[in-house]
């Protein structure tokens, strides 16, 4: 057994036996004297090695690997786990109750403000002490992402690039994961996430699945949730926290995503849709205005292929509308 409880102290505790803790991280109190937290649950297995972390919500409307993480936590069994698990199903808390994005208090956006500071707004605090209370112990990580209520996705694992072991085992795990894309985190057009602060302070492999999304969740969102249970124990595997698994291999594609904006607000028009690939300068959409006229086009600015869009039919100036990648290999 390893001493990780000695070193992740859970302020509060609502269960506990050998080999499971569950339990909340406080970090703030409100005006009604609640407490800002983080829920945490820490399963050791029999056998001491590697440990690693999983958490959901950093953002509070991505939900498919908050699920997986609760399916996870109360389906593996101690004797069949090598190392220990630190799973956080919901990061940001406050926005996962609230169906938010971003926080309710302070309105941040807890992937663009990473390393955090411990003294300012209450989302800097909650990165801050994530990683001081958290990611510092840990040998990997895995965080869930998604579409959110906004944007459809498909299956796509992001990871670090560069040469040094560090990367080279963020890609190992990114493929092992086995969805339909891996995403190359290169040229990211926004800065503080969470990823490269783990990187960057500590030096931990870690891979960003984008799984799932609102607008296909009448119809897909256990096998979304099935998707992040099954990447969670490939990843685990190949870590040899269990048994190595068998499972068909998807044929995947490594990619670099590209966050394409929308100039004007409107009705959006979907002509090209998910997994299609483009060719340079053909038409991906269009916006039209009340009266039906058309006021803008966007057309491929390279020859990739389509991860995701905006779909919801009314689209804002600047807005996210299309997520297009190009092809790596």
């Amino acid at each position: 057994m390893s001493n990780l409880k000695d070193k992740i102290k859970l302020d509060e505790i609502v269960y506990s036996d050998h080999f499971r803790t569950d339990g909340f991280i406080n970090f703030g109190v409100k005006p009604d004297l609640s407490n800002f937290r983080i829920p945490v649950s820490i399963i050791e297995g029999i056998k001491p090695g590697p440990i690693l972390l999983i958490d959901a919500c950093t953002h509070g409307d991505e939900y498919e690997g908050t699920e997986a993480i609760i399916k996870l936590i109360n389906t593996i069994k101690p004797n069949e786990l090598t190392g220990t698990i630190v799973a956080v199903p919901a990061l940001n808390f406050e926005a996962f109750a609230n169906i938010s994005r971003s926080s309710i208090t302070d309105e941040q956006n807890l992937n663009r403000i990473f390393p955090g500071d411990s003294t300012k707004y209450i989302t800097l605090r909650l990165a801050d002490i994530y990683l001081k209370r958290i990611v510092k112990f840990v040998d990997a990580v895995i965080t869930f992402h998604g579409g959110g209520d906004v944007l459809h996705l498909e299956p796509i694992v992001g990871y670090l690039p560069g040469g040094d072991e560090v990367s080279k085992k963020s890609f190992e795990m990114a493929k092992i994961f086995n969805a339909k894309y891996t995403w190359r985190m290169q040229n990211l057009p926004f800065e503080g996430v969470s990823a490269i602060a783990y990187r960057d302070m500590y030096n931990i492999p870690c891979i960003l699945p984008e799984i799932g999304s609102h607008c296909d969740r009448l119809n897909s969102r256990e096998k979304n949730v099935g998707l992040c249970y099954d990447g969670i124990m490939n990843v685990m595997s190949y870590l040899e926290m269990i048994e190595e698994r068998t499972q068909e291999k998807v044929d995947s594609m490594d990619v670099e995503l590209h966050y394409i904006h929308a100039n004007n607000g409107g009705i959006q028009r979907l002509l090209k849709k998910e997994n299609d690939i483009v060719e340079e300068g053909e038409i991906l959409g269009e916006i039209i205005d009340v009266f039906g006229n058309k006021i803008e086009e966007l057309k491929a600015p390279y020859r990739g292929v389509v991860i995701g869009f905006w779909s919801i039919s009314v689209i804002r100036p600047g807005d996210w509308w299309y997520l297009f990648a190009k092809i790596l290999d």
